[in-house]
């Protein structure tokens, strides 16, 4: 045992390489929730559009986080504004006329990983925009089109869901 023990300290951490960018460090990263606005208006509750997002991206950099090892970016609760006729989520046509992807290549082309929000249940937590219930797979594929690189999926609006089954539905 005491040899065993010896080498488990002596050995050093293994992370797992699932071969996306950094996904062998600690995910050190900012979210975005309540920090974002217009121009210079910010913060403003429950506001995103594609350039505060760009300036925010900027301003990590910046700032020094990169510098200090955080490599991970995250929009929350803000983009989603429906969903289409083949139920696809849109992103706010006013906030982000170009789409999403434009938004996460930006965040790439600084060498940061992109997460992105949504919920479990049928509305995120605020703004009653669309949620991924019953749009599991759909959300995932979307999300990969876009090249999202991490998911993080809240817990609102899930009257009678047990989370043990809708989030291993997130792929």
């Amino acid at each position: 045992m005491k040899a065993f023990m010896i080498g488990a300290l002596v050995g050093g951490a293994v992370g797992y390489d699932n071969g996306a960018p950094h996904s062998r460090l600690p995910p050190l990263g900012w979210s975005s929730w309540v920090a974002l606005g217009p121009g210079s208006a910010h913060p403003v509750f429950d506001y995103c559009d594609e350039a505060s997002v760009k300036n925010s991206v900027d301003a990590y950099l910046s700032v020094g986080l990169y510098d200090a090892g955080y490599r991970h970016f995250h929009l929350d609760d803000c983009w989603a504004h429906t969903r289409n006729s083949t139920g696809y989520l849109t992103p706010e046509p006013d906030h982000f006329p170009n789409g999403m992807k434009p938004v996460v290549d930006y965040a790439h082309s600084k060498g940061l990983t992109f997460g992105l929000y949504t919920c479990a249940g049928t509305y995120t937590c605020v703004g009653k925009r669309p949620g991924s219930k019953d749009h599991w797979q759909q959300d995932a594929d979307l999300f990969a089109e876009w090249g999202v690189d991490w998911v993080k999926m809240d817990w609102c609006n899930t009257q009678g869901m047990d989370p043990v089954t809708p989030y291993p539905k997130m792929p």
